[in-house]
This record gives C-alpha cells, structure tokens and sequence, in this order.
C-alpha cells in the first residue's frame, strides 16, 4: 500500500509542477497577477508538502522492509522514526508561515476561499504537531527497547 500511496504523489507532485509552470508563464505575461500568485503559492505549499510526504512514506517503506527481513530492534529504525517525527515538524512550520501569510492577505481581500484555505492551514499544523510528538514519543521508546535489548544481550 505504501509504494502504491508512493506511486501516487509522485505522480501528483509531477502534474502540480506543470500547473506552477503555467502560472509562472501567466504571471510573467502579467495575466491576472494577484490570482496567478495566489495560486502559484497553493501549488508550491502542495508540491513542498507532497516531497516531504514521499520522504516520509519512504522511510516508512524501509521501516517495513526491516520488520519483514525480521530485523525488529535496530537503530536504523530508530533513526527512521526521528526522520519521520521531524519531517511532521517541518511540515507544521511550513503550514504555519502559509496560515501566518493568508492572516495577513486576508484583511487586502474578501474571499471565502481565502478563509477555507486558512482555516485547512491551521487544521495540517495541529494534525502534524500532534503526529510529530506522538512519533517522537514512539521513538523515544524504541530507543528504551534498543537499550534494553542491549542490555540483555550483554547479559547473556
């Protein structure tokens, strides 16, 4: 499922660079500038997002492969999740600048779309905050059953 989920925003990333190609040339043709930039900025929110989404279905990929291959305790895994954790970070900072940018566009213009986008902003940074912490709180518990399990081998 996850090199399918993979598939898909790769494909997804690749159909939103064309489109931010065509409102570049629009904006450079000075066709509509002001929609043309807004748009431009909701396309590279969703192609910086969906690289960072690729890199942590990645990770999670490998994360599989380990599990399989039954390699259960490591410290690559460990390593994978902080990646993963911190990537949830990064994202909620990233959608925390474009909510912060839309806050201060609002007062210029009226649009309920403009309020949608702002409140969905507001919905990714609490949904990734939240993965982020709980994901480092996993990790940080791995990472006890990585010494632990050190601890027994040494034991034995």
């Amino acid at each position: 499922g996850l090199n399918i989920l993979f598939a898909i925003i790769s494909v997804t990333d690749i159909v939103v660079l064309g489109i931010i190609i065509k409102i570049i040339n629009h904006i450079v043709m000075n066709e509509n500038i002001q929609n043309n930039i807004f748009d431009l900025i909701v396309y590279i929110m969703i192609i910086i997002t969906g690289l960072i989404a690729l890199f942590i279905i990645y990770q999670f990929i490998k994360i599989f492969k380990n599990l399989k291959n039954n390699i259960l305790i490591c410290e690559n895994n460990a390593k994978r999740l902080n990646l993963v954790s911190n990537s949830c970070f990064i994202i909620s900072a990233f959608y925390l600048i474009i909510a912060l940018f839309i806050a201060s566009i609002m007062n210029n213009l009226n649009g309920e779309f403009i309020y949608s986008i702002f409140a969905f902003s507001v919905i990714l940074i609490i949904i990734f905050v939240i993965s982020g912490i709980g994901i480092k709180i996993l990790n940080e518990i791995y990472k006890k059953a990585i010494e632990y399990k050190e601890e027994n081998d040494f034991t034995i």
